[in-house]
């Protein structure tokens, strides 16, 4: 019934007329929008406001409702989770849209020189970043945990989130379920799904991690050291936003949940004589009006990385002398935005091949490709090719059995084979400040401190080594492929592959691997650099707690969406646990 209303339209270029109308359209429609209408009364004060309907808010304002005695708001200022979200091979299509925030970070000195400016696209969008990610499902090794407790917060041991990794989890894979059992759940809201296919280059780049002594495990189980097929927040080749996960399958169902896109939380309201959160107050962007909302018993904070700052600093928690700055009143003085800290990566390492060049996809191609992922969840679209491998390797800095290196790929090609190393245990940290110009809602100044200590570059550059002796193995030779030792012409000056001439390549090359974490770090009251407790109350102030990514006192081994839900998990039952005697 489509394709005459489209013929009337596209009359120049019907196949790239038709595309243009057809990507529109999955832009803009939603599955959410036919549970979006709330029905049922508001009530007059919420039991739980969840600010943020990210990796972990969707969590939290599940887990919260749960109790039907309990009204809970769930805040989100960015729109519904459109259709072309869900789709695999879209995954990068919406950044620099509507559904990012276009967060950059802001060029610093370190041991590289001076750091460019870098993307960090971040969530606008129900879901969150983990709406935008690559679908990547790796926990983190059991060591960050165990850190995490030493570091002073009892209930963070591996032993004490495992359960919780298993609680949210539905692996659809047998195979990966009855290897591991102890370490995988399948009732879970969460889908989780192994990569459906290995390609030709998918099997020599495995191949040749092999040869070069990693064995093919699950990055889940046991152990982390080794490659692995990946493992991916999906189900039936579509997309699990925690949004998809555990918002959308009880959206219409629970009526102590209501659910506010487009809202933007400005202020956390504060009683100063009690030091007690009891409120929010936010901004409808569909109306542009003002809105505040009281919460009987807790505000929850899950607007991640960088927006959880930023509302506790506009709202006067944080560093005096920064609020002052901006002559905000003080109510408490935290380091909030301290400890911000992102896995660092060396892209642009590769092997090549000499092949016929490649037909380009026509535009009927691409809608081929398209009708059949929408008809029968196959064929191109289903994945992201890049995906479908990941490993972990130790340098000669690391004296234990715990990874530094996480491997991903940027290229799977018939002509090209590109990894790079990333940095999964540094210890360069930076700072979050406010926008001058506008500190509530203006995006925050973001200096993440990258190579800011030189042993990460020392680590990552030792990553490069590693890398570079996969590239040059002997099955990817046998196959044809040949390590690219041109050097970059802006270090010509120096001799490839030395320390200098690497340390010349990250000036330009370096990127993030896109896992901020820690401006809200979680440590004991008598750590200076804690934000919140190990119970993720925000020390001093009562009724109010973070729960995302940004209280992780140090990033995790790996992508961190996987930690994020967990962090939701245990967090809803911490809240659980503190009113059970009601």
């Amino acid at each position: 019934m489509l394709l005459p209303l489209f013929a009337e339209t596209c009359t120049a270029n019907f196949c790239t007329c038709l595309s243009t109308m057809i990507y529109s359209f999955l832009f803009g429609y939603s599955p959410d929008n036919k549970f979006s209408l709330q029905t049922n009364p508001e009530p007059e004060a919420y039991d739980f406001i969840v600010v943020g309907a990210g990796a972990a808010g969707c969590v939290v304002a599940n887990r919260l409702s749960e109790i039907n005695d309990w009204k809970i708001l769930l805040l989100e200022a960015g729109k519904e989770e459109p259709l072309r979200a869900t789709i695999p091979a879209y995954a990068g299509s919406l950044g620099d849209t509507e559904f990012d925030w276009k967060y950059k970070t802001q060029p610093e000195k370190s041991a590289i020189g001076r750091n460019k400016q870098v993307k960090w696209p971040r969530g606008k969008i129900m879901g969150g970043s983990s709406a935008v990610n690559a679908m990547y499902y790796v926990r983190g090794s059991k060591e960050d945990f165990n850190n995490w407790e030493r570091m002073g917060n009892p209930g963070w041991s591996y032993e004490q989130v495992l359960p919780y990794f298993i609680k949210s989890e539905n692996n659809l894979d047998n195979k990966v379920v009855e290897a591991n059992p102890d370490y995988h759940g399948t009732g879970g809201y969460l889908s989780v799904e192994s990569f459906p296919y290995l390609t030709e280059p998918g099997k020599i780049a495995l191949n040749a991690f092999q040869e070069r002594g990693y064995k093919l495990l699950d990055v889940n189980a046991a152990d982390q050291l080794g490659v692995a097929v990946t493992q991916m927040t999906a189900g039936n080749n579509s997309r699990s936003s925690t949004n998809i996960a555990f918002i959308r399958p009880i959206r219409a169902e629970r009526k102590n949940l209501f659910v506010k896109s487009q809202a933007l939380a400005t202020k956390i309201i504060i009683d100063q004589k009690t030091n007690r959160a009891t409120g929010i107050e936010y901004t409808s962007l569909k109306t542009g009006k003002t809105h505040k909302v009281s919460a009987k018993k807790e505000i929850i904070i899950s607007g991640g990385v960088v927006n959880s700052p930023q509302l506790l600093m506009v709202s006067g928690i944080g560093p005096s002398d920064e609020l002052r700055k901006h002559k905000i009143k003080v109510i408490k003085d935290l380091p909030v935005g301290k400890n911000l800290h992102d896995h660092v990566s060396a892209p642009g390492l590769s092997a090549k091949r000499q092949i016929k060049p490649k037909v380009p996809l026509t535009c009927e191609n691409r809608l081929g490709h398209l009708f059949t992922y929408l008809a029968t969840r196959k064929g191109p679209l289903s994945a992201i090719s890049t995906v479908m491998l990941t490993g972990f390797a130790k340098t000669k800095y690391v004296e234990n059995d715990y990874p530094d290196i996480q491997y991903t790929f940027d290229k799977l090609d018939d002509d090209e084979i590109a990894f790079k190393p990333i940095l999964v245990t540094p210890k360069s940290r930076g700072y979050l400040a406010l926008n001058v110009t506008d500190p509530v809602r203006g995006a925050p100044l973001l200096y993440p401190g990258y190579f800011t200590e030189e042993d990460d570059l020392d680590q990552l550059i030792a990553g490069i080594g590693l890398t570079i002796d996969i590239l040059n193995s002997t099955v990817m030779r046998q196959n044809k492929f040949i390590f690219n030792d041109k050097p970059l012409p802006s270090c010509q000056r120096f001799k490839f592959n030395t320390y200098k001439y690497w340390v010349c390549f990250l000036q330009s090359k370096f990127n993030t691997d896109f896992h901020p974490v820690g401006t809200c770090k979680m440590g004991p009251e008598k750590d200076p650099t804690a934000v919140v407790d190990s119970r993720l109350k925000v020390h001093g102030i009562v009724g109010l707690r973070v729960i995302d990514a940004s209280i992780m006192p140090t990033v995790t081994r790996g992508n961190t969406n996987a930690p994020s839900i967990m962090i939701g998990e245990k967090g809803s039952d911490l809240v659980k646990d503190d009113y059970s005697l009601e």
